[in-house]
């Protein structure tokens, strides 16, 4: 099962897979009204990381507070958090101030239930 987690520094959200062996981290995608793929120029859309004899990238951390991995073995580390309601309305309350559509938020409240 897919659990949707927060990257704070970016204010991206992103699936996580987990699997016995592997951690499958996916940017959520997000779309312009017309329907095409936004593109918010994203450092990581795919990662996966092998939970033994991580390589190429360094698993640190992985835990109900969150995930801590060195993309590509480099030195900064890449953290994502379990997505709360709060995260999404914190992202919601930016957009209001630029004037932009939080229909993309208000979906994920509802996609992964998070009330």
């Amino acid at each position: 099962m897919k659990k949707i987690y927060y990257e704070k520094e970016t204010g991206n959200f992103y699936t996580v897979k987990q699997t016995e062996k592997t951690i499958t981290i996916e940017w959520d995608n997000r779309f312009n009204c017309d329907g095409s793929l936004l593109d918010q120029n994203v450092k990581y859309k795919k990662l996966v990381i092998r939970k033994i004899k991580p390589k190429p990238h360094c698993l640190s951390k992985n835990d109900s507070e969150g995930i801590c991995i060195y993309p590509f073995q480099c030195g900064i580390p890449f953290f994502l958090e379990p997505a709360k309601k709060e995260h999404i309305d914190f992202e919601i309350s930016d957009c209001k101030k630029w004037g932009c559509s939080s229909k993309y938020y208000k979906d994920l409240l509802i996609k992964y239930n998070l009330q």
